[in-house]
């Protein structure tokens, strides 16, 4: 059978054309173009734009990934009165929890617009039925593209203001490197190091991740100082187990990059190699670094995600 490692090519056209055989193409691209004007109000956007954006989102791994699901479990359900009857029920709610693993590639933005298009379906699709498991993929699709074509309008590199807020935090460039490098290295050991540094600027680039680790950091502080009310100090000071606002905060980053990215997140967060150890122990003169220790988890593991999809590597399974 096929592998992503040696077909991924053929693999996506495949896949491509099975969905606009559901969904033609230029149906998805209008309903793109009319979710940015009931949206936005956006109206002359460029049809190569909407073209482009969109097949950028089906070239994605996630979104293939997510979309084979959906499409089998489309085939499934003809054969299966159970779950058919399942989905009949108004409160079935698995094919959006499915579809809506591609909005998260694309932040909360995308998440808000699949909500919109799912609850006008017929106003988008108006010859489709809306619940099925590949209507609420296509809702995905359609919602991330939008997303993209509106976030493009932000042209801003982030990445010096990132460098900037963790360095005033005790975090360099290279520690990140350092641990990307530790984690991607099994899978290809022939890994220019300065591979995994490029990943780690990119994730540095974007505005959310600019957000996350900017409200992070402002909580940290503001802790130190006694800003909030007792309580909260002492919960977030101790960075107590049962807490989470931080991981929270913090999965806004890997959750662009898709399932790798949060599954290195979970690792990283329990591991704590390398500055995110030194972070998380270090608590002399009141210092507070409950937050910050897991965006460093959250950047790391974002470039984990990003790497994976845009290189090769060596190995499918790590090499002991």
């Amino acid at each position: 059978m096929r592998t992503f490692l040696k077909d991924k090519t053929i693999i996506f056209n495949e896949f491509r054309e099975e969905i606009f055989s559901h969904y033609p193409q230029a149906v998805m691209e209008e309903a793109v173009a009319r979710l940015l004007v009931e949206i936005k109000g956006i109206r002359k956007i460029p049809s190569e734009l909407i073209t482009t954006t969109l097949l950028g989102v089906l070239s994605k791994t996630e979104t293939y990934n997510v979309m084979s699901t959906l499409m089998e479990l489309q085939k499934k359900v003809k054969h299966d009165p159970e779950l058919l009857a399942s989905m009949k029920d108004p409160a079935y709610n698995v094919h959006r929890t499915i579809a809506m693993s591609i909005c998260g590639l694309y932040g909360s933005g995308a998440i808000s617009l699949f909500g919109f298009i799912d609850c006008k379906f017929r106003f988008f699709f108006p010859t489709k039925r809306p619940k099925s498991f590949i209507s609420k993929g296509i809702c995905a699709i359609v919602a991330s593209t939008a997303s993209v074509i509106i976030s493009d309008n932000v042209k801003v590199d982030y990445t010096q203001k990132n460098l900037e807020l963790l360095e005033a935090r005790g975090v360099k460039l290279d520690d990140m490197v350092d641990i990307l490098d530790q984690l991607q290295r099994p899978y290809n050991p022939d890994m220019e190091r300065s591979l995994c540094e490029r990943h780690i600027l990119a994730v540095l680039r974007k505005q959310q991740t600019f957000h996350a680790l900017q409200l992070a950091i402002k909580i940290d502080t503001a802790v130190e100082v006694g800003e909030f009310n007792p309580q909260y100090n002492h919960i977030v000071g101790q960075d107590e187990g049962l807490f989470g606002v931080d991981e929270s905060i913090a999965t806004a980053v890997p959750l662009m990059y898709g399932t790798i990215a949060l599954t290195n997140f979970g690792y990283l967060d329990k591991e704590k190699i390398g500055i995110i150890r030194e972070l998380d122990s270090d608590h002399d003169g009141g210092k507070c670094n409950t937050f910050i220790d897991d965006m460093v988890c959250g950047i790391v593991a974002a470039a984990c995600g990003r790497l994976a999809h845009n290189n090769l590597p060596t190995y499918s399974k790590p090499v002991k």
